[in-house]
């Protein structure tokens, strides 16, 4: 047996050793034990992801959801032809304001060119013509009448097809071909 002395720390220094097996067994350990908690993590996020892919694939294949989102795209589908048509009557509104020669205009000249013993019973438009009905007092208010048609220079030919006279006034037609009206009306 060995005597103890209470002194020999005083005495002796001792080194202090670390035992390799120990560092190697505490690293292993940490590297283990981090790999584990990294594994724990990633179960843990991947298994929340799953559920939220699950909730958002259920809220996508809801029926009602799916019945609501075809609505959608038909009414998108109905809008854009909505829209196509639209735009299509507004070129064809432009285009008519383009090539209009029958308007409001074109009835005030007829108008500032009747004489005062003359009254229009009928007008009517047909396609490239215009066939004027009226009566008068007398031929020269008729006659009157077509020099001052003439002078609207919108026509092609005017011409006076019926003149007769009835119960103390002249009865007429007249016949204007419109120009730049081509006989299918465009």
């Amino acid at each position: 047996m060995r005597d103890l002395n209470f002194f020999e720390p005083y005495i002796e220094k001792t080194e202090f050793k670390i035992d390799k097996k120990l560092i190697y067994f505490t690293i292993l350990s940490f590297v283990f034990l981090s790999l584990l908690a990294y594994m724990i993590y990633n179960v843990v996020l991947i298994s929340q992801e799953t559920k939220m892919v699950e909730s958002l694939r259920a809220t996508a294949e809801d029926p009602r959801r799916i019945k609501k989102v075809e609505e959608i795209k038909e009414k998108e589908i109905e809008v854009k032809d909505f829209k196509e048509s639209v735009e299509k009557i507004r070129q064809l509104d432009k285009t008519i304001e383009e090539n209009d020669i029958i308007d409001e205009a074109f009835l005030d000249g007829i108008t500032s060119k009747m004489p005062e013993d003359l009254f229009l019973t009928s007008l009517s438009i047909q396609k490239n013509e215009v066939y004027i009905v009226g009566i008068s007092k007398d031929k020269w208010s008729i006659a009157e009448l077509e020099k001052g048609l003439e002078d609207l220079e919108i026509h092609e030919d005017i011409f006076i097809s019926n003149i007769s006279l009835q119960d103390n006034h002249y009865n007429f037609s007249i016949n204007i071909l419109l120009k730049g009206v081509k006989e299918d009306g465009q």
